[in-house]
């Protein structure tokens, strides 16, 4: 930006220059003089443009020889989104067991077992989450799948539930329901299972 605002005042200063060479020339009528300072002024112009160009073709090129600037600034926000998401948004949870039995919000009981391989297919497989949901209360409650969440930690990525029917049961009270959902994942886990503020893990 420096240089810029440089080249553009040396180049009004032989625009300047030019204007007094024609006004020499044609108005006081002095010929050799107007003629001097215009010819100079538009000479001296000619090269500030020309070093202006080579300037910034200059920088273009450096900019492209050098890819890895961007991506290396891209790779650090990156790393701070990363920071940011284990700090913030993992540590909210509440680590349990698989096999634990844990109270929900809505005084469900819920208990979430180990994910098992249910079936192989190329390029991915589809693991298996059993489900157990108590209602111990004296209302209604219903149970979703779509907010059971499956997290690769080897591929810090969710699983994407492909549970051949969406699942919205209606537990009654005293009533227990054993549910089993399906995940298609594309690495070998571990797994942790995220139902409301609640984390299945191994660890």
């Amino acid at each position: 930006m420096n240089f810029l605002l440089i080249f553009v005042g040396l180049f009004f200063l032989t625009f300047i220059g030019f204007i007094v060479g024609i006004i020499l020339l044609i108005v006081r009528k002095e010929k050799w003089a107007g003629i001097i300072a215009a010819g100079l002024s538009m000479g001296i112009g000619f090269y500030i443009i020309l070093g202006g160009l080579n300037l910034i073709t200059s920088s273009l090129l450096q900019s492209f020889s050098n890819p890895f600037a961007f991506t290396y600034d891209l790779e650090g926000y990156a790393d701070d989104y990363s920071d940011e998401y284990s700090d913030d948004f993992v540590d909210d949870f509440i680590n349990v067991k698989y096999g634990e039995t844990v109270t929900m919000t809505d005084e469900s009981l819920v208990t979430v077992y180990k994910p098992v391989m249910s079936r192989e297919q190329t390029g991915y497989d589809v693991y298996a989450v059993k489900v157990k949901v108590e209602n111990p209360s004296t209302e209604k409650i219903t149970f979703y799948s779509d907010d059971v969440f499956l997290f690769d930690l080897a591929d810090e990525d969710y699983g994407e539930d492909v549970t051949e029917e969406y699942l919205e049961e209606t537990i009654n009270p005293g009533e227990t329901k054993n549910l089993t959902l399906y995940y298609e994942v594309y690495n070998f886990g571990p797994y942790d299972v995220e139902y409301g503020d609640y984390n299945w893990t191994e660890q």
